[in-house]
């Protein structure tokens, strides 16, 4: 008898029939298939011949179909009728995704294309959270899955029967529920079918030999339930349709007679369970536990955060790409006339998501896998910048209308040779901030001068902003004879000046800056660094030790973070998957480890540091009677990082690019935080997350041991009782972090493993990493007031960088004012995307995200009138039932509550009906 029986309790058991379908994995994408195919194949044969088997699920991916197609479009018309018949059910995603390594945004575009292609077949997607094979579960998916009116779910790994029985409410930060479906720990998503399908199949059991191995399976099903409903699991990895399904079916109803035996849609189960919410427990926040029982199918996996580090730099710099460049600008310029085909979005984005299954996102398939995952990655970065280069280039023209025939000539008629630098923020709010940008001088340029006998050839110029004030700039290089390529084939010989200057930015716009020639030394004697191991700004003091690391001292409070970026390396015999280290293993760290610091950049707003460390480390593991042990030959491990520190700057970037010539290790930063606190916190996609530090040492006779790695989205800190702190903070690719109980407060970002192992191989070199690895990072200080939503905009910041073009300006043409398209006014609330409907509509989308725990207020601006603003969901449905939003003019008046995310469509007046773009 399950838990809380009532009297009058009816059983109802529903047999699901599915097939988990990994894409890529131990074989590759056109492998897999080939096997799809004849999955496929003998599906639809199956329930085509056999009405009584009414439906089967398809994995809750969308793409199988896309796939199938390809080789089978003659099958078409048969499938069809199977989805509009609902025998075959379709959707919510386009892949199955892993959660913890993506964006939010590329969570909602994945169901959102997989409610698109459902549509397109006709049918409502199935609307159910299924999540069967993820390595750990964000806190923020069921409000996601409510977004697009799922409310229930079902999930693997992360929970563990003893605490999460079979039916649990799930609930995100702000509230939002789904009913999910806890799948069992042993056998997971094919339990019904291991336990008991494939014996009776095999060793062809007769009916009545069949009831004790049925019997014994309902019932361990009914003790981890705490409402009368069950699921039987039949959805194995990659397994064919079972044609004797509904003999077993049969064979449930004879020895249940009183159960409700059912064959049908999962999400049919919604009404039913809404009459036992009250008897289910409450799970908040994400899944995360370890495997506790000795099982095959629970781990959670951690590691897969740090596996083939490449992939994941490539992923986040094309998120980054797509939603803080491409759809914002795509939506902006549409208001101004050009319109960009919506295809173009959807192109970029579908190469994108055909790498977010988790095997292939991970980085724990077979190496073949992931050279397909880098051609993905091209296609996205190409079309991303092909149309965000459109729109600049576009509002280039608009902005300086003579800049088309000036840039591509870089003659004629340009007395004094003024020139203008453009600047672009994407981002939705104003930045003053250190831009470093390009000028790139005509070869003649007028005003040069040297230093102070013929040295150095230099061209000499001031900055002004758009209201005349002078801005004094550094000057941090010089390549003569560069060449340039203006369009087609036309390329230009140019002298390009890199210089840093302090720029003001307008929230998601231009500003236009003027360089103008100076006939005399242009020089700014006063800068940033007194001496060769120390800088200072508004807001903290930064010093190099020998030993090549930093010491940040916050003038506001006067605390010291002191002996950061130390780096410790130890031994990897694991695979994508896992890290293990041999028994005989060797720690190194750069202690006493060669090292040389120097200033490279020290100017009026900017200084940079040039730190290089040459750390040796064993070559590789070796295998001899001694047993497996990282090699006595030792190779160097050059790490150099460049540490700027610019005026206005609460925090110091880092820029380290590591010649990794070792194989079989892992190489870890180490940040000592000096905050002794038992917790830190991270983030992830819509939500900051504590966490407790160290491990759980009652797991090491689990399955799965606690591990000290966990996720993070990129951003981790630790704060004192009073607040302050020290957050890292990182763009792209770094995901995995560690938090220590010791007195130092030490945090530990891995940075990247070499591991031979791959899945169902002898080995292979491409997990290995030889070569240059670059990682970008920031480490911020944090103070009482600081809010978890300045971390988000900082790490906007660091993704996006400024885009700029350098031009001629033709005689009588003034500078341009500042423009600034949208921006946002709010402490706590941040914008995750701006921009077209999906379904190619007028408006703009505009999502938000509260990330705070309490109510949160804010002010949109865009820079046309609001004509209409209408809530709408995550699939940019239309939420009847909510009250109109505030809008005034041009503003829109933000009140959200804790942890929300909320969507709105915007239709705005603009300056003229946009014409499509040739």
């Amino acid at each position: 008898m399950y838990k809380n029986a009532a009297a009058n309790d009816k059983l109802t058991i529903y047999l699901y029939s599915g097939s988990h379908w990994d894409r890529e994995w131990y074989e590759t994408f056109q492998g897999f298939r080939s096997r799809l195919v004849d999955v496929m194949n003998g599906l639809i044969d199956t329930l085509e011949a056999d009405p009584s088997f009414q439906v089967f699920h398809l994995d809750g991916q969308t793409i199988v179909l896309e796939d199938f197609l390809e080789i089978e479009p003659a099958k078409r018309d048969r499938l069809a009728a199977l989805i509009r018949d609902g025998r075959l059910l379709i959707g919510p995603w386009y892949v199955m995704p892993d959660e913890l390594l993506l964006t939010g945004e590329s969570l909602i575009r994945n169901l959102a294309t997989g409610f698109l292609i459902s549509s397109e077949w006709g049918v409502t997607p199935w609307k159910y959270g299924y999540v069967c094979d993820i390595f750990g579960h964000i806190a923020q998916l069921p409000q996601i899955f409510n977004g697009f009116g799922i409310r229930l779910a079902l999930m693997g790994r992360g929970t563990n029967e003893d605490t999460t029985p079979a039916h649990f409410r799930w609930q995100s930060p702000d509230g939002s529920e789904c009913l999910t479906f806890k799948l069992p720990d042993y056998h997971g998503y094919g339990a019904f079918f291991s336990e008991v399908m494939r014996p009776a199949i095999r060793q062809g059991l007769s009916d009545e030999e069949l009831v004790p191995l049925l019997d014994k399976h309902i019932q361990g099903e009914l003790q981890r339930s705490s409402v009368p409903v069950l699921i039987l699991m039949d959805g194995l990895d990659h397994e064919p349709v079972h044609p004797e399904t509904p003999r077993f079916l049969e064979a449930i109803r004879r020895q249940y007679p009183d159960a409700e035996v059912r064959h049908t849609d999962l999400s049919e189960m919604n009404s039913l369970l809404e009459t036992y919410r009250d008897r289910m427990p409450i799970r908040t926040g994400e899944l995360y536990e370890p495997a506790k029982m000795k099982a095959p199918y629970l781990h959670l996996i951690t590691h897969t955060l740090s596996s083939r580090y490449p992939l994941k730099e490539a992923n986040d710099r094309c998120q980054s790409l797509l939603e803080k460049w491409m759809m914002p600008l795509v939506a902006a310029a549409e208001l101004e006339g050009l319109r960009i085909q919506q295809t173009y979005v959807e192109m970029a984005y579908r190469h994108l998501m055909q790498n977010h299954p988790h095997d292939s996102i991970c980085g724990c398939s077979i190496d073949q896998v992931h050279k397909d995952m880098e051609y993905r990655f091209d296609q996205t970065k190409a079309i991303g910048e092909l149309v965000v280069n459109k729109v600049l280039e576009h509002w280039l023209h608009m902005t300086i209308p003579a800049a088309t025939a000036a840039q591509t000539t870089l003659q004629a008629d340009r007395p004094g040779d003024r020139h203008a630098i453009l600047l672009m923020n994407p981002l939705p709010f104003a930045r003053k901030e250190v831009v470093t940008v390009e000028f790139d001088f005509p070869m003649d340029y007028s005003a040069t001068y040297q230093e102070p006998f013929g040295y150095e050839m230099k061209n000499s110029f001031k900055i002004y902003d758009h209201e005349g004030r002078e801005c004094p700039y550094g000057l941090v290089n010089i390549q003569r004879n560069w060449k340039v390529r203006r369009y087609n084939q036309h390329v230009v010989t140019v002298n390009r000046h890199t210089v840093t200057f302090e720029a003001e930015l307008p929230a998601m716009g231009t500003v236009a800056y003027e360089v103008v020639p100076f006939q005399e030394a242009s020089r700014y004697l006063q800068t940033m660094s007194a001496n060769e191991r120390e800088a200072e700004n508004e807001y903290l003091i930064l010093t190099i030790k020998d030993n090549g690391t930093l010491c940040m001292q916050d003038k506001a409070t006067g605390r010291i973070y002191d002996r950061l970026l130390q780096y410790a390396d130890d031994g990897e015999i694991g695979d994508g998957w896992y890290h293990a280290a041999p028994v005989n293993d060797r720690t190194i760290t750069d202690t006493g480890c060669e090292c040389a610091v120097e200033r490279v950049e020290n100017g009026p707003v900017r200084t940079v540091f040039r730190i290089v460390k040459r750390m040796r480390v064993p070559r590789e593991m070796v295998s001899d009677r001694s047993g497996i042990r990282r090699s006595d030959e030792s190779v160097p491990l050059t790490i150099e990082t460049r540490v700027g520190l610019s005026r206005g700057a609460r925090h110091v970037d880092v820029e380290t690019i590591i010649r990794n010539e070792a194989k079989d290790h892992r190489l870890k930063l180490i940040v000592p935080t000096g905050i002794e606190v038992p917790s830190y916190t991270v983030n992830q996609p819509f939500a900051f997350i504590e966490r407790q530090a160290g491990i759980r040492l009652e797991t090491a006779e689990w399955r799965e041991c606690d591990v000290p790695e966990k996720q993070m989205g990129g951003i981790v800190y630790k704060r004192d009782p009073i607040g302050n702190g020290l957050a890292f903070v990182s763009p792209f690719g770094l995901h995995e972090c560690a938090a220590a109980v010791d007195a130092e407060g030490t945090l530990r970002i891995t940075l990247f493993r070499s591991f031979r192992q791959t899945v169902m191989t002898n080995g292979e070199e491409g997990g290995q990493l030889l070569g240059p690895l670059t990682f970008r990072y920031a480490l911020r200080l944090l103070g009482p007031d600081s809010q978890p939503a300045e971390l988000i905009r900082l790490q906007d910041e660091l993704k996006t960088g400024v885009r700029h073009f350098f031009t001629p300006l033709p005689t009588q043409t003034k500078l341009p004012d500042p423009r600034s398209w949208f921006s946002l006014d709010a402490e706590r609330i941040c914008v995750s995307v701006i921009k077209r409907p999906d379904r190619d509509e007028d408006g703009i989308i505009v999502r938000f995200i509260n990330y705070s725990d309490a109510e949160a207020e804010g002010i949109f601006t865009c820079l046309y009138r609001i004509e209409q603003a209408e809530s709408v969901d995550l699939n940019e449905e239309r939420l009847t039932e909510a009250p109109l939003p505030e809008t005034d003019g041009c503003t829109l008046r933000l009140r959200m509550p804790a942890w929300s995310i909320a969507t709105y469509r915007l239709t705005l007046g603009h300056s003229g009906k946009a014409a499509a773009n040739p």
